[in-house]
């Protein structure tokens, strides 16, 4: 598939060129009552743009796609027609992966967000489905994009695995890594040389005006107030009912729905480091042996078991585990980990870990009960009703505050709604421009987004996503371009 792609290339182009104007005349055609809903409705769309054998890309997919990777391209969109080779390309790559049976499973997914926390700091659930559903509409679109993204890291491997390189090339990498020179240097620290020079008010003001274009202010700096929506403090007011709970529970997929799985094992010991291959070859039999009888059955395995495990504590009860398997992001080596991965009666290759070799079979699923699964449902289900009611109600203080032009006014009439203090809901930045990081911001696109039409003092923008909820945000200062004094 990926060389059929590759042939077409000419004309592919021409088809994505046709088709990117006809969908962009169609958006412009079918998609105009009015501005501030556009972008809202086309990100909803399930309209089907493309499909890359029987895999959709949607209008809303591509939209959400612009919107995510406007955050790196400082607020500028990405053209139609890149946005959506880019999501073809993706979508080839996920049909290969599944083919050649690459597919990132839910184990490798979740271990993949848990790796992005940061050192020292513990998993947070709500800010993490915070995250995805800001960056990517809802939680499940963007785990489906973690997925695709390791699987294509794997597919990537599997392709480079057969590439041969010359012996010239091996030869110049070795050299370019292996030269040495013999280099005679003084080591010198910038922070204790600095503090030896002492330059005088007539130095300074000579390297200043000498440098002046280095400290000219290009763009407007502008100072904003603006009136924050907390989404967990709305949350702490939201009571969820058992019912709702349990629907929740119901709607849950069935690969959610399990909290553990069975197991047995034969275990075989590896006396001496050089006896390894030897205990190998005996596993290896065990397995072909169990393979050849077709379905491996739990009394199957547990016969030979009893004979061949050398794990007293299992063996006499057919290789059973002591207890189901649950998911260990801290043990990644621990060969009882595999049993996740590994589909009922499915029985894995000889696994070497300290000193034993273990031939392992998956039994069956362990359910997860609502009581167990309660937990999670609660912080899942109150997290997203917490967003969509702090931009509900961030949505009526726009529209209070574009009508009054009053903060504190506005604010005294929703503080008590949005579970919060006027104190906590009214916030006020320096001057700032593109790039600054601002606190309890940072350096967000999305904000310099939302004041960038503000160009009047009084000017109110329209709710915009920041950090941990929703910014309202009204010029209350401008600076114009200036040379720096």
């Amino acid at each position: 598939m990926l060389k059929f792609f590759t042939r077409l290339e000419k004309t592919r182009n021409v088809v994505l060129t046709v088709f990117a104007v006809l969908m962009v005349a169609s958006l412009v055609l079918f998609y105009a009552p009015s501005q501030n809903t556009v972008g809202a409705n086309l990100g909803r769309s399930e309209e089907t743009v493309a499909k890359v054998d029987g895999e959709k890309i949607s209008v809303g997919e591509i939209v959400r796609q612009q919107e995510s990777m406007s955050q790196y391209l400082r607020g500028q969109k990405m053209p139609a027609k890149s946005t959506l080779q880019q999501l073809i390309g993706s979508r080839i790559i996920r049909i290969e992966a599944a083919r050649l049976g690459l597919t990132a499973s839910d184990p490798e997914i979740a271990s993949e967000i848990r790796s992005q926390t940061s050192e020292g700091k513990t998993f947070d659930q709500q800010i993490y489905e915070q995250n995805m559903i800001s960056r990517y509409g809802t939680i499940a679109a963007g785990e489906e994009s973690i997925r695709d993204e390791i699987s294509a890291q794997k597919l990537n491997a599997f392709i480079t695995a057969g590439v041969n390189v010359a012996e010239n090339e091996v030869l110049t990498e070795f050299q370019r890594k292996n030269t040495k020179f013999d280099v005679s240097y003084v080591s010198v620290n910038s922070a204790d040389l600095s503090k030896t020079i002492n330059p005088t008010d007539d130095e300074l003001r000579a390297y200043f005006d000498a440098n002046k274009q280095a400290y000219f202010i290009g763009v407007p700096q502008k100072k904003i107030r603006y009136i924050f929506v907390n989404t967990s403090r709305i949350g702490e007011k939201i009571q969820l009912a058992d019912v709702d709970l349990r629907a929740e529970y119901d709607a849950l997929p069935a690969d959610k729905r399990i909290a553990a799985v069975l197991g047995q094992e034969i275990v075989l010991r590896v006396p001496k480091p050089d006896m390894e291959a030897e205990v190998m070859g005996k596993a290896n039999e065990i397995v072909s042996d169990l393979r050849s009888k077709g379905d491996v059955t739990e009394e199957a395995f547990a016969v030979l078991a009893r004979g061949r495990s050398e794990n007293p504590q299992t063996a006499s009860s057919g290789g059973k585990l002591r207890g189901p398997v649950r998911e260990d992001l801290n043990k990644k080596d621990d060969p009882y980990q595999r049993l996740l991965m590994m589909k009922p009666g499915e029985v894995s290759e000889p696994i070497t870990y300290q000193s034993r070799v273990f031939v392992l079979r998956r039994g069956e699923d362990v359910p997860k009960s609502f009581e167990d699964a309660r937990k999670e449902l609660e912080v899942s289900l109150r997290n997203r009703r917490a967003y969509a009611a702090a931009a509900e109600l961030a949505q009526k203080v726009t529209d209070s505050l574009k009508q009054s032009k009053d903060i504190a006014k506005t604010v005294a009439e929703f503080a008590s709604e949005a579970n919060m203090s006027v104190a906590e809901m009214v916030k006020e930045t320096d001057y700032v421009k593109p790039g600054d990081n601002i606190p309890n911001i940072g350096n967000s696109p999305q904000f310099e987004s939302g004041i960038e039409p503000l160009e009047a003092v009084g000017d109110v923008g329209e709710k915009t996503p920041i950090q941990n909820g929703f910014a309202i945000p009204m010029l209350s200062d401008r600076r114009e371009p200036r040379d720096a004094t």
